[in-house]
Protein backbone atom coordinates (compact mmCIF):
# COMPACT_ATOMS: atom_id res chain seq x y z
CA UNK A 1 0.00 0.00 0.00
CA UNK A 2 2.92 2.39 0.83
CA UNK A 3 4.78 2.20 -2.64
CA UNK A 4 1.08 2.24 -4.22
CA UNK A 5 0.45 5.43 -2.22
CA UNK A 6 3.64 7.01 -3.00
CA UNK A 7 3.26 6.55 -7.28
CA UNK A 8 0.10 8.26 -6.87
CA UNK A 9 -0.30 11.95 -8.15
CA UNK A 10 -1.29 14.81 -5.25
CA UNK A 11 -3.91 15.89 -7.22
CA UNK A 12 -5.41 12.31 -7.53
CA UNK A 13 -5.14 11.84 -3.73
CA UNK A 14 -6.71 14.71 -2.91
CA UNK A 15 -9.74 13.65 -5.38
CA UNK A 16 -10.17 10.44 -3.02
CA UNK A 17 -10.21 12.51 0.02
CA UNK A 18 -12.77 14.86 -1.55
CA UNK A 19 -15.04 11.98 -2.42
CA UNK A 20 -15.42 11.28 1.23
CA UNK A 21 -18.42 13.05 2.98
CA UNK A 22 -17.99 10.75 6.18
CA UNK A 23 -15.55 12.79 8.63
CA UNK A 24 -14.62 9.19 10.81
CA UNK A 25 -13.69 8.02 6.66
CA UNK A 26 -11.78 11.04 6.54
CA UNK A 27 -9.52 11.15 9.09
CA UNK A 28 -9.03 7.55 8.61
CA UNK A 29 -7.99 8.94 5.13
CA UNK A 30 -5.21 11.20 6.55
CA UNK A 31 -4.05 8.02 8.61
CA UNK A 32 -2.51 5.73 6.16
CA UNK A 33 0.62 7.43 4.81
CA UNK A 34 2.71 10.29 4.93
CA UNK A 35 1.64 11.16 1.41
CA UNK A 36 -2.20 10.89 2.14
CA UNK A 37 -1.69 13.02 5.64
CA UNK A 38 -0.37 15.85 3.60
CA UNK A 39 -3.32 15.54 1.39
CA UNK A 40 -5.44 15.54 4.41
CA UNK A 41 -4.00 18.58 5.70
CA UNK A 42 -4.33 20.14 2.15
CA UNK A 43 -7.76 19.62 1.77
CA UNK A 44 -9.40 19.38 5.63
CA UNK A 45 -10.26 23.43 5.56
CA UNK A 46 -12.08 23.98 2.38
CA UNK A 47 -13.58 20.33 2.32
CA UNK A 48 -17.41 19.77 1.50
CA UNK A 49 -19.20 20.10 5.03
CA UNK A 50 -19.77 16.66 6.72
CA UNK A 51 -22.39 14.57 7.42
CA UNK A 52 -23.75 15.79 10.65
CA UNK A 53 -23.43 14.43 14.07
CA UNK A 54 -25.31 14.44 16.95
CA UNK A 55 -23.72 15.20 19.97
CA UNK A 56 -25.05 13.44 23.08
CA UNK A 57 -25.56 15.34 26.45
CA UNK A 58 -21.89 15.03 28.57
CA UNK A 59 -21.23 12.32 30.84
CA UNK A 60 -19.71 12.90 34.00
CA UNK A 61 -17.85 8.99 34.04
CA UNK A 62 -16.11 10.16 30.89
CA UNK A 63 -14.16 12.87 32.23
CA UNK A 64 -12.24 14.34 29.00
CA UNK A 65 -14.47 13.39 26.52
CA UNK A 66 -17.53 14.47 24.51
CA UNK A 67 -19.62 11.93 23.30
CA UNK A 68 -21.20 11.76 19.62
CA UNK A 69 -23.45 9.63 17.49
CA UNK A 70 -22.78 9.10 14.31
CA UNK A 71 -25.55 8.31 11.48
CA UNK A 72 -23.20 7.19 8.68
CA UNK A 73 -22.25 4.81 10.94
CA UNK A 74 -24.93 4.44 13.69
CA UNK A 75 -22.03 4.32 16.20
CA UNK A 76 -20.95 6.41 19.37
CA UNK A 77 -17.95 7.93 18.58
CA UNK A 78 -16.02 9.28 21.65
CA UNK A 79 -13.73 12.60 21.05
CA UNK A 80 -11.22 13.71 23.40
CA UNK A 81 -11.76 17.01 24.76
CA UNK A 82 -10.31 18.65 27.85
CA UNK A 83 -13.02 19.11 30.38
CA UNK A 84 -12.81 22.80 30.97
CA UNK A 85 -13.76 23.34 27.07
CA UNK A 86 -17.03 21.18 27.75
CA UNK A 87 -17.90 20.13 30.87
CA UNK A 88 -20.66 21.74 33.09
CA UNK A 89 -21.35 23.80 29.83
CA UNK A 90 -24.02 24.79 27.89
CA UNK A 91 -23.92 23.59 23.86
CA UNK A 92 -25.52 24.88 20.82
CA UNK A 93 -24.95 24.03 17.45
CA UNK A 94 -24.21 24.83 13.91
CA UNK A 95 -23.74 23.43 10.32
CA UNK A 96 -20.24 25.05 10.68
CA UNK A 97 -18.91 22.74 12.69
CA UNK A 98 -18.68 25.05 15.94
CA UNK A 99 -20.14 25.20 19.33
CA UNK A 100 -21.33 28.34 21.44
CA UNK A 101 -20.68 27.31 25.02
CA UNK A 102 -22.02 29.38 28.11
CA UNK A 103 -20.42 28.24 31.40
CA UNK A 104 -21.30 28.37 35.11
CA UNK A 105 -18.77 31.65 34.96
CA UNK A 106 -21.50 32.86 32.12
CA UNK A 107 -18.40 32.98 29.94
CA UNK A 108 -19.49 32.44 26.19
CA UNK A 109 -17.31 30.75 23.69
CA UNK A 110 -17.18 29.48 20.24
CA UNK A 111 -15.63 26.00 20.23
CA UNK A 112 -14.40 23.73 17.42
CA UNK A 113 -14.53 20.49 18.82
CA UNK A 114 -12.35 19.19 16.40
CA UNK A 115 -9.91 21.40 16.18
CA UNK A 116 -10.06 22.41 20.22
CA UNK A 117 -10.00 26.11 19.15
CA UNK A 118 -11.63 28.17 21.52
CA UNK A 119 -13.05 31.99 20.63
CA UNK A 120 -14.55 33.76 23.73
CA UNK A 121 -17.68 35.94 22.87
CA UNK A 122 -19.07 38.81 25.07
CA UNK A 123 -19.58 37.83 28.71
CA UNK A 124 -23.53 36.67 29.53
CA UNK A 125 -23.49 39.93 31.94
CA UNK A 126 -23.65 42.14 29.13
CA UNK A 127 -26.70 41.77 27.99
CA UNK A 128 -29.15 43.80 28.53
CA UNK A 129 -32.36 43.40 30.37
CA UNK A 130 -30.89 40.99 33.05
CA UNK A 131 -33.40 39.35 35.27
CA UNK A 132 -33.49 41.86 38.63
CA UNK A 133 -34.12 38.49 40.64
CA UNK A 134 -31.35 36.56 42.11
CA UNK A 135 -31.18 33.78 40.34
CA UNK A 136 -28.18 30.44 40.58
CA UNK A 137 -25.72 30.22 38.10
CA UNK A 138 -27.14 26.82 36.95
CA UNK A 139 -30.53 28.72 36.47
CA UNK A 140 -28.49 31.74 34.64
CA UNK A 141 -26.73 29.51 32.11
CA UNK A 142 -29.72 27.23 31.22
CA UNK A 143 -32.43 29.97 30.90
CA UNK A 144 -30.90 33.59 29.75
CA UNK A 145 -29.94 33.05 26.11
CA UNK A 146 -32.51 30.90 24.21
CA UNK A 147 -30.73 30.18 21.04
CA UNK A 148 -27.28 31.44 19.08
CA UNK A 149 -26.96 31.90 15.14
CA UNK A 150 -23.77 31.80 13.46
CA UNK A 151 -23.22 33.93 10.16
CA UNK A 152 -20.46 32.17 8.97
CA UNK A 153 -17.93 30.11 10.20
CA UNK A 154 -15.42 31.96 12.27
CA UNK A 155 -11.72 32.60 11.35
CA UNK A 156 -9.32 34.65 9.75
CA UNK A 157 -11.11 35.58 6.16
CA UNK A 158 -14.47 36.42 7.66
CA UNK A 159 -16.42 37.96 10.44
CA UNK A 160 -18.33 35.94 12.04
CA UNK A 161 -21.53 37.74 13.56
CA UNK A 162 -23.27 35.69 16.45
CA UNK A 163 -26.95 36.60 16.70
CA UNK A 164 -28.70 35.74 20.03
CA UNK A 165 -32.15 35.52 21.52
CA UNK A 166 -32.35 36.43 25.15
CA UNK A 167 -33.79 37.15 28.53
CA UNK A 168 -37.29 36.74 29.22
CA UNK A 169 -38.45 39.01 26.48
CA UNK A 170 -36.89 36.68 24.27
CA UNK A 171 -35.15 39.72 22.20
CA UNK A 172 -32.10 39.88 19.70
CA UNK A 173 -28.79 40.96 20.37
CA UNK A 174 -25.20 40.27 18.61
CA UNK A 175 -21.92 40.40 18.96
CA UNK A 176 -18.50 39.61 17.32
CA UNK A 177 -15.47 37.81 18.29
CA UNK A 178 -13.28 40.61 20.02
CA UNK A 179 -16.71 42.69 21.17
CA UNK A 180 -16.87 43.39 24.57
CA UNK A 181 -20.60 43.80 25.19
CA UNK A 182 -23.47 42.33 23.40
CA UNK A 183 -25.26 45.09 20.96
CA UNK A 184 -29.17 44.96 21.71
CA UNK A 185 -31.41 45.35 18.80
CA UNK A 186 -33.85 47.38 18.69
CA UNK A 187 -37.67 46.33 17.98
CA UNK A 188 -41.78 46.73 18.78
CA UNK A 189 -41.54 42.75 19.02
CA UNK A 190 -40.35 40.33 21.16
CA UNK A 191 -40.50 36.39 21.47
CA UNK A 192 -38.21 35.83 19.16
CA UNK A 193 -37.98 31.87 18.26
CA UNK A 194 -35.27 31.83 15.49
CA UNK A 195 -33.09 33.81 13.08
CA UNK A 196 -31.02 33.02 10.03
CA UNK A 197 -28.29 34.83 8.14
CA UNK A 198 -29.94 34.90 4.92
CA UNK A 199 -28.49 36.48 1.48
CA UNK A 200 -26.41 38.96 3.58
CA UNK A 201 -28.85 40.19 6.14
CA UNK A 202 -30.34 38.95 9.44
CA UNK A 203 -33.67 37.65 9.65
CA UNK A 204 -35.86 36.64 12.56
CA UNK A 205 -39.12 35.23 13.38
CA UNK A 206 -41.00 35.60 16.54
CA UNK A 207 -44.07 33.45 18.08
CA UNK A 208 -46.39 35.25 16.21
CA UNK A 209 -45.04 34.14 12.47
CA UNK A 210 -43.87 37.59 11.89
CA UNK A 211 -40.33 37.93 9.94
CA UNK A 212 -38.49 40.86 10.70
CA UNK A 213 -35.42 41.63 9.16
CA UNK A 214 -32.65 43.11 11.30
CA UNK A 215 -30.29 46.14 10.19
CA UNK A 216 -27.27 45.81 12.36
CA UNK A 217 -24.95 48.34 10.25
CA UNK A 218 -26.07 51.40 11.66
CA UNK A 219 -25.70 52.84 15.50
CA UNK A 220 -29.15 52.04 16.77
CA UNK A 221 -29.87 48.23 14.85
CA UNK A 222 -33.29 47.65 14.79
CA UNK A 223 -35.38 44.97 13.49
CA UNK A 224 -38.27 45.66 11.31
CA UNK A 225 -40.85 44.16 9.96
CA UNK A 226 -40.88 42.42 6.69
CA UNK A 227 -43.62 39.52 6.24
CA UNK A 228 -46.94 38.68 7.87
CA UNK A 229 -47.57 34.98 8.77
CA UNK A 230 -48.49 32.61 6.50
CA UNK A 231 -52.25 32.31 6.14
CA UNK A 232 -54.05 29.61 7.96
CA UNK A 233 -51.46 30.06 10.57
CA UNK A 234 -52.45 29.31 14.35
CA UNK A 235 -50.11 31.79 16.41
CA UNK A 236 -51.94 31.07 19.57
CA UNK A 237 -51.69 27.60 19.78
CA UNK A 238 -47.77 27.36 21.56
CA UNK A 239 -46.11 26.47 17.89
CA UNK A 240 -42.65 27.22 17.36
CA UNK A 241 -40.91 28.71 14.10
CA UNK A 242 -37.63 28.22 12.37
CA UNK A 243 -36.02 29.58 9.76
CA UNK A 244 -33.88 27.77 6.91
CA UNK A 245 -32.31 28.36 3.77
CA UNK A 246 -32.73 25.74 1.38
CA UNK A 247 -31.50 25.79 -2.08
CA UNK A 248 -31.51 29.64 -2.17
CA UNK A 249 -34.85 30.03 -0.51
CA UNK A 250 -35.98 31.26 2.73
CA UNK A 251 -38.13 28.87 4.45
CA UNK A 252 -40.20 28.71 7.33
CA UNK A 253 -40.79 25.78 9.27
CA UNK A 254 -43.73 25.57 11.50
CA UNK A 255 -43.19 22.71 14.90
CA UNK A 256 -46.34 21.59 16.09
CA UNK A 257 -45.92 20.42 19.89
CA UNK A 258 -48.53 19.37 22.38
CA UNK A 259 -48.43 19.28 25.86
CA UNK A 260 -48.83 16.40 28.15
CA UNK A 261 -48.67 14.92 31.51
CA UNK A 262 -49.24 16.51 35.14
CA UNK A 263 -47.78 19.67 35.86
CA UNK A 264 -47.52 19.32 38.95
CA UNK A 265 -45.59 16.04 39.94
CA UNK A 266 -43.16 17.25 37.26
CA UNK A 267 -44.60 14.78 34.58
CA UNK A 268 -45.20 17.29 32.21
CA UNK A 269 -43.54 17.71 28.25
CA UNK A 270 -43.74 18.86 25.04
CA UNK A 271 -43.86 16.65 22.22
CA UNK A 272 -43.72 17.19 18.57
CA UNK A 273 -46.72 15.36 16.39
CA UNK A 274 -46.45 17.59 13.18
CA UNK A 275 -45.00 20.25 10.95
CA UNK A 276 -45.42 22.92 8.16
CA UNK A 277 -43.38 24.22 5.72
CA UNK A 278 -43.45 27.31 3.94
CA UNK A 279 -41.51 28.90 0.92
CA UNK A 280 -41.12 32.87 1.38
CA UNK A 281 -42.01 34.96 -2.03
CA UNK A 282 -39.43 37.98 -1.47
CA UNK A 283 -41.04 40.20 -4.20
CA UNK A 284 -44.28 39.67 -2.60
CA UNK A 285 -43.28 39.02 0.77
CA UNK A 286 -45.86 36.16 1.36
CA UNK A 287 -45.63 32.35 2.11
CA UNK A 288 -46.48 29.38 -0.08
CA UNK A 289 -46.82 26.04 1.91
CA UNK A 290 -44.47 23.66 0.63
CA UNK A 291 -45.51 19.85 1.08
CA UNK A 292 -42.24 18.73 -0.76
CA UNK A 293 -38.59 19.12 0.24
CA UNK A 294 -37.31 17.26 -2.68
CA UNK A 295 -34.43 16.26 -2.19
CA UNK A 296 -33.34 17.75 1.20
CA UNK A 297 -33.59 17.71 4.93
CA UNK A 298 -33.92 20.46 7.71
CA UNK A 299 -32.42 20.41 11.10
CA UNK A 300 -33.91 22.52 13.91
CA UNK A 301 -33.98 22.76 17.09
CA UNK A 302 -30.67 23.42 20.05
CA UNK A 303 -28.86 24.58 16.66
CA UNK A 304 -28.58 27.61 13.88
CA UNK A 305 -31.14 25.85 11.43
CA UNK A 306 -30.20 24.83 8.25
CA UNK A 307 -30.68 22.17 5.13
CA UNK A 308 -28.95 19.10 3.30
CA UNK A 309 -29.09 18.03 -0.05
CA UNK A 310 -29.61 14.17 -0.01
CA UNK A 311 -28.62 11.62 -2.54
CA UNK A 312 -27.07 8.12 -3.20
CA UNK A 313 -23.63 9.66 -2.83
CA UNK A 314 -23.93 12.61 -0.89
CA UNK A 315 -25.39 11.75 2.64
CA UNK A 316 -27.08 8.76 1.85
CA UNK A 317 -27.63 7.98 5.59
CA UNK A 318 -30.24 10.57 5.87
CA UNK A 319 -33.72 10.77 4.69
CA UNK A 320 -34.98 13.57 1.92
CA UNK A 321 -38.39 15.24 2.67
CA UNK A 322 -37.89 15.26 6.10
CA UNK A 323 -36.99 17.42 9.39
CA UNK A 324 -34.69 16.00 11.89
CA UNK A 325 -35.10 17.92 15.37
CA UNK A 326 -33.78 18.14 19.33
CA UNK A 327 -35.38 19.38 22.51
CA UNK A 328 -35.33 22.77 22.66
CA UNK A 329 -38.18 23.12 25.37
CA UNK A 330 -35.07 24.25 27.55
CA UNK A 331 -37.79 25.74 30.69
CA UNK A 332 -38.51 21.63 30.79
CA UNK A 333 -35.26 20.14 30.76
CA UNK A 334 -34.84 20.69 34.84
CA UNK A 335 -38.22 18.69 35.35
CA UNK A 336 -38.29 15.54 32.93
CA UNK A 337 -36.47 12.83 31.60
CA UNK A 338 -38.33 12.56 28.07
CA UNK A 339 -36.77 14.25 25.37
CA UNK A 340 -38.47 15.66 22.28
CA UNK A 341 -36.46 14.50 19.71
CA UNK A 342 -36.82 12.50 16.26
CA UNK A 343 -37.85 13.15 12.41
CA UNK A 344 -41.18 14.00 10.64
CA UNK A 345 -41.64 12.20 7.37
CA UNK A 346 -43.69 15.20 4.90
CA UNK A 347 -44.09 12.06 2.97
CA UNK A 348 -46.57 10.72 5.04
CA UNK A 349 -47.97 13.55 6.35
CA UNK A 350 -51.88 13.26 6.19
CA UNK A 351 -54.78 14.70 7.72
CA UNK A 352 -55.57 12.49 10.60
CA UNK A 353 -53.68 13.76 13.92
CA UNK A 354 -53.56 10.28 14.79
CA UNK A 355 -52.10 9.63 11.99
CA UNK A 356 -48.86 12.62 12.01
CA UNK A 357 -48.29 10.98 15.26
CA UNK A 358 -47.30 7.94 13.72
CA UNK A 359 -44.94 10.04 10.85
CA UNK A 360 -42.75 11.15 13.75
CA UNK A 361 -39.96 8.76 14.38
CA UNK A 362 -36.66 8.29 16.64
CA UNK A 363 -33.43 9.18 15.38
CA UNK A 364 -31.69 8.15 18.54
CA UNK A 365 -32.60 5.82 21.58
CA UNK A 366 -29.43 5.07 23.40
CA UNK A 367 -28.27 6.91 26.36
CA UNK A 368 -26.74 10.28 26.84
CA UNK A 369 -29.95 12.09 26.19
CA UNK A 370 -31.25 13.49 29.44
CA UNK A 371 -29.67 16.84 30.29
CA UNK A 372 -31.10 19.67 33.21
CA UNK A 373 -29.13 22.23 30.84
CA UNK A 374 -27.73 20.63 27.65
CA UNK A 375 -29.65 18.52 25.34
CA UNK A 376 -28.17 16.52 22.27
CA UNK A 377 -27.87 18.85 19.03
CA UNK A 378 -26.86 18.61 15.27
CA UNK A 379 -23.93 19.66 14.27
CA UNK A 380 -21.82 19.59 10.95
CA UNK A 381 -17.91 19.29 12.02
CA UNK A 382 -15.54 20.94 10.55
CA UNK A 383 -11.64 21.46 10.63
Amino acid sequence: MTNFSLQLPNDIIDIFGEKLNCIEDFISFGCVCKSWHQSFTRIKKKHVPFSPWLMLAYDENLPNIQTFFSFSSKKILNLPLPKPLIQDRRCLGSPFGWLVTIGLDLQIHLLNPLSQIQIPLPSQTTFSHQYKCSMEPEDLRRMFVFKFVLSSTPSEETSCVVMAIYSRFCKLAFAKPGDETWTSIESSRQDYTDAIFFQGQFYAVNSEAVLEICDINTPSPKAIKFASPPDGVSVDCGNRYYLVEMSGDLLLVERHIVGNGNDSAHEFHYYTFASQVYKLNFEKKSWTELSDLGDNALFIGTNTSYAIAISTSNYPEFRCNCIYFTDDHLELYCDNSLCDMGLFDLTDETEDEEEDVETVEPIYTGDNMISTFSRPLFIMPSF
